[in-house]
């Protein structure tokens, strides 16, 4: 793990099996369920699905009402990434909707999701798409980790954006800088933010793009 390109199908649900089920999926579930309180205490967090996370798994489905049938598929993760995701809205002071919609168009809620690989061999890597260029993809795949580091970077811009007027706006620059911050800094310093970067002027066709990408992630914002 966490030496090469992932090559398991990244939809695939998560449950035990012979032989275990191996990868940065399952090491990106073991970090989220050793986050909400199931401590994993023989193997923790070793990427192999065994009959301790198989347990953990049950557990976390019985605290969120769901079927326990111990495979975890897109609504366990889903439940999982929204639990950090509140977790962390908290701790930064996020506004409402903002990690929910962010870490659905990132990933879908998919704890080990991947992006293709790019031409110089890096890729996104885990629930809200961490940039191996930037970031070891062990702690990309950290699903607890990266979920927060979303947040603080957030309520950071979010800070760093004042002076746009329109709070909505604002939170929306701040969600888009994840994905293009000298764009964000630019638009933002346009409308207002005297504290924002000068950050590189985009095109038309990427500034579509990155008021798309705000707009995506934004959808269930609640200011």
């Amino acid at each position: 793990m966490f030496t090469s390109y992932p090559t398991y199908n990244p939809f695939r649900s998560l449950k035990l099996s012979t032989p275990h089920l191996k990868g940065e999926d399952v090491y990106a579930l073991q970090t989220a369920l050793i986050e909400i309180g199931f401590e994993l205490p023989q193997f923790g967090a070793d990427g192999d699905l065994g009959d301790e996370t198989a347990k953990a798994i049950v557990g976390a489905q019985t605290k969120f009402g769901l079927t326990p049938d111990g495979v975890a598929g897109p609504k366990t993760q889903t439940a999982i990434a929204n639990l950090l995701g509140t977790v962390a809205r908290k701790k930064y002071n996020i506004a409402s909707g903002a990690l929910y919609g962010q870490i659905q168009t990132e990933s879908a809620f998919l704890l080990g999701n991947y992006s293709p690989l790019r031409d110089d061999n890096t890729y996104d890597a885990g629930v809200v798409q961490r940039n191996t260029k930037y970031t070891d993809p062990k702690e990309g795949f950290d699903a607890a980790k990266s979920i927060d580091k979303l947040a603080s970077q957030i309520r950071e811009y979010y800070d760093k954006y004042a002076g746009v007027a329109d709070n909505h706006r604002r939170w929306q620059l701040a969600q888009g800088s994840w994905n293009a911050p000298a764009f964000t800094d630019y638009i933002a310093r346009e409308e207002g933010a005297t504290k924002a970067g000068p950050g590189a002027r985009p095109s038309d066709a990427n500034r579509a793009k990155i008021e798309a990408y705000m707009d995506s992630v934004s959808a269930y914002l609640h200011v």
